[in-house]
């Protein structure tokens, strides 16, 4: 197939720095790929996220050069590079993907007591779920917020708590005994320890009745155990955009799906739409998916609204090329 193949990069600023256990986030950086055959145009997004296990940019940025001279070449140990060209090439083939669906969404809320006034508008807006980052403040002022949050919340309103692997076991067995009481308030609570602690998180959720999610386990060494049916028993929180190959990524979680929580990267609307088109063949997956992001930032690189829901005709009027002709093409 006679491939013609592009790449530009792109940088967004966040309306308000993000801040996680990891980090405090203020501007998000990636690469936009594009594949265009005689059949089809494909684009393809690069969103990588270190922290998360993924190439850096500048090893993408490596990579991309020599791809535009060989377009033949395959990303190896690059989960991001190959995400993007193997969703792109796919789309240059004209392949005919699931019919789109529509998805809840899970309302994102700011670090810190700035959650109440959140929440009270999400709320009012619809959401079904509200997810809280915690671990970033100290953390009996964020129990005391919980403790307001849970409050707030209506009978069919849960809250999912996300601590990026952030607390030691101590403070999570503090977390869980405040938690407990609310758990049916509770939907998950995401990665509260690092990577290779999961026998514990089990052991600990287990006791408590509260749902632990693995999150960054899954883009870590020895992810392979985690995404193996039967081994894990609560929500498993995916970032598409991180996780390699979208084909072999799509038989991987089929026997998944209904453990699945697809998640943002805070990618532009070519990487959403990518991540969507997933989950649609994906069809027993059943959680909100975290992809209240777009609202994050004020440029012309966004996918739909931010809203309860993502609706299917909204997707339908989504058009990758209006993004890239955004970008700055490369000299």
């Amino acid at each position: 197939m006679n491939l013609k193949v592009a790449y530009r990069p792109y940088r967004r600023e966040f309306l308000h720095p993000l801040r996680t256990a990891h980090r405090e986030w203020k501007e998000r950086e990636g690469f936009i790929v594009r594949v265009a055959s005689d059949e089809a145009v494909g684009y393809g997004e690069i969103a990588p996220l270190p922290e998360f296990g993924t190439e850096t940019l500048e090893r993408a940025a490596d990579f991309l050069k020599k791809w535009v001279d060989d377009p033949i070449i395959m990303p190896s140990g690059l989960p991001c590079c190959c995400f993007a060209l193997t969703t792109a090439i796919q789309h240059s083939r004209a392949t005919a993907c699931p019919a789109a669906r529509d998805y809840a969404v899970a309302g994102l809320l700011p670090a810190g007591s700035a959650a109440l006034a959140a929440a009270k508008k999400k709320l009012a807006a619809g959401y079904s779920a509200l997810k809280w980052k915690i671990g970033v403040f100290p953390s009996e002022a964020e129990k005391e917020v919980a403790a307001d949050l849970l409050a707030l919340l209506p009978e069919k309103v849960s809250l999912r708590l996300d601590a990026n692997g952030g607390l030691k076991r101590k403070e999570l067995e503090d977390w869980l005994e405040v938690l407990s009481p609310h758990a049916s308030q509770i939907e998950f609570l995401e990665q509260p320890l690092p990577p290779g602690q999961e026998g514990t998180m089990a052991e600990l959720g287990r006791v408590s009745k509260i749902p632990i999610a693995l999150d960054e386990s899954l883009n870590a060494l020895g992810r392979e155990r985690w995404l193996t049916p039967g081994v894990w028993e609560g929500p498993l929180v995916i970032k598409p955009l991180l996780m390699g190959n979208v084909t072999s990524l799509l038989q991987q979680l089929r026997p998944l799906a209904r453990q699945l929580v697809f998640s943002s990267v805070f990618e532009t609307g070519i990487g959403l739409s990518q991540a969507l088109e997933l989950a649609d063949a994906l069809p027993a997956m059943k959680y909100a998916i975290g992809f209240d992001t777009v609202a994050a930032f004020d440029d012309a690189l966004t996918g739909p609204v931010s809203a309860p829901v993502f609706l299917a005709r909204a997707r339908a009027h989504f058009y990758p090329e209006v993004i890239w002709k955004q970008l700055p093409p490369l000299n």
